[in-house]
């Protein structure tokens, strides 16, 4: 197996300034596949994802990009712009999406893709028709004989939120994110990326499972977990991955600074050769 290199970004919030995004995208050009974890527009404006899609034409037109809507993309009102944006940036990349709105990708032999977009309705996310995407995560886990998994949803489980105190509400209301909680312990390495946050950028490895969280942080400016008045230069997260190793950089967009260096040495078993 050749090593995978793929790009995450999440948090884009794009308004009218394109510097940070810019700056984001000028971090990745080694990579052959780009993924952005929600909040692509500041304010679900189709003038706001035709920015983004141009600025990435100019660098990357012939690069498979997947994405999942955050609460900013997708408010509680019925709104088609990130809909219509999604269509357009995916439409060279066939895909198996669902009615119940997730998606799948097949990457190659060894990834695939499962894309979930919950919807966001008084501060807190859910999944639509009794958690249909879950089920349908669920079913494409079993079903793929890929060794690893990545799941692309913009707000973090509350077990891995950098965010969390003993107190807290999760994100996701919580039957839901039990639920889908319970569906990720039952599997194995499973790289579950989000974003929201806008706190620095976090690692958490499940050594038991081999599962791999990942809150991405935000390309915008973030806060220094722990230190709530301090605030970094946003970044991006670069994921190699190869047969027996799982490689997470996590740098600055304005500089060379690595925030996270990761490289997790993963298990595989007789039945995934």
């Amino acid at each position: 197996m050749k090593k995978t290199k793929i790009g995450v970004i999440s948090d884009l919030h794009l308004f009218n300034k394109t510097a940070n995004v810019e700056k984001a995208l000028s971090k990745l050009h080694e990579v052959e596949l780009l993924l952005i974890v929600g909040d692509i527009a500041d304010r679900a404006d189709e003038k706001q994802y035709d920015i983004f899609l141009n600025l990435f034409d100019e660098r990357f037109h012939d690069m498979p990009v997947y994405c999942v809507s955050g609460n900013h993309d997708n408010p509680a009102r019925e709104d088609t712009s990130y809909r219509q944006f999604e269509r357009k940036i995916n439409s060279e990349y066939p895909y198996i999406g669902d009615e119940c709105g997730a998606f799948y990708k097949y990457v190659n032999e060894h990834i695939d893709v499962i894309g979930l977009n919950p919807l966001y309705h008084q501060k807190q996310f859910f999944f639509p028709n009794k958690g249909m995407q879950i089920d349908f995560l669920q079913k494409r886990l079993a079903a793929s004989l890929c060794k690893y998994h990545i799941v692309m949803c913009h707000p973090p489980l509350i077990a891995h939120n950098p965010q969390r105190t003993a107190d807290m509400t999760s994100y996701i209301v919580a039957e839901q994110d039990t639920r889908l909680q319970s569906i990720l312990d039952k599997s194995k390495n499973v790289i579950f990326l989000s974003g929201h946050t806008h706190v620095s950028p976090s690692i958490e490895f499940d050594e038991t499972r081999g599962n791999l969280y990942i809150n991405d942080g935000s390309i915008c400016p973030t806060t220094v977990k722990g230190a709530e008045t301090d605030t970094q230069q946003g970044n991006v997260t670069l994921l190699e991955i190869s047969k027996a190793e799982i490689s997470v950089i996590v740098k600055g967009i304005h500089s060379e600074k690595i925030f996270i260096e990761e490289h997790i040495t993963t298990d595989w078993s007789v039945e995934n050769e």
